[in-house]
């Protein structure tokens, strides 16, 4: 029987790209206009190389991205010698983070989250820094563990594992969805749970991976999901 499903969230119930690309330049006009002197370090140049050398230093976590934007904002500032680095820090990333969570969701999310709520406990997986409560969704998820939160990034399956204890149930019980072939649908695979890939609009080749079921719009997740528990979740 279907009890759990694990969910991705980056581009699996919204497109998180225009959503950064205008947290990045609500972050950059806060620095321009708030610490003036760190914007000549503030550019797309400098911003890139602090990123490898964060990179370069801590190769554990390169998909962490609330620590890799603190540490690029605090070189800059340090650069530019500001004497609160650190406290400006904090003040650029609440900026930033404010915006990274005005996702636009998927028209049908919401209807398919509380849906889904109503008869199965959801979990967020995810390798991004989004917050559920800000973004308005929390009600419906049991948990959510992020790359950050258990210090281990997906594909490594530590996520998935995190999940099914803190659900109480096991591989064969749950059902992961997610758009990436390798973060989502092979680490779940390897781990025994049943997939769901979200190949939008069939951008991928779909021999990238090997899903239970493919879709190519969130608006069959339903359906979908139906077919999954008459045809593998028929057993207690």
């Amino acid at each position: 029987m279907l009890k759990l499903i694990t969910l991705d969230l980056d581009n699996t119930l919204w497109d998180v790209t225009p959503t950064l690309i205008k947290a990045e330049k609500v972050l950059a006009q806060w620095v321009y206009s708030n610490v003036p002197n760190a914007k000549g370090f503030y550019q797309p140049d400098n911003l890139l190389k602090l990123r490898r050398d964060f990179c370069q230093q801590n190769p554990d976590k390169t998909k962490f991205p609330t620590h890799i934007r603190k540490y690029v904002l605090e070189q800059c500032f340090l650069q530019a010698g500001v004497q609160n680095a650190k406290e400006t820090t904090e003040e650029a990333f609440a900026i930033f983070y404010k915006e990274r969570n005005c996702v636009q969701l998927f028209p049908e999310a919401v209807s398919i989250l509380k849906s889904l709520s109503e008869d199965f406990k959801i979990i967020a997986l995810s390798n991004g820094n989004a917050d559920l409560s800000l973004i308005g969704i929390d009600q419906y998820f049991f948990a959510h563990f992020s790359a950050e939160s258990t210090s281990k990034a997906k594909p490594d399956t530590t996520m998935f594992y995190k999940a099914l204890a803190a659900a109480n149930c096991s591989p064969q019980q749950t059902l992961h969805i997610g758009d990436h072939p390798t973060e989502d649908i092979e680490a779940a695979n390897g781990v025994g749970i049943r997939t769901i890939w979200l190949n939008r609009n069939n951008k991928l080749e779909s021999s990238l991976c090997n899903p239970t079921r493919e879709i190519n719009s969130l608006s069959l997740l339903l359906d979908e999901i139906n077919k999954i528990r008459d045809d593998f979740f028929v057993t207690p």
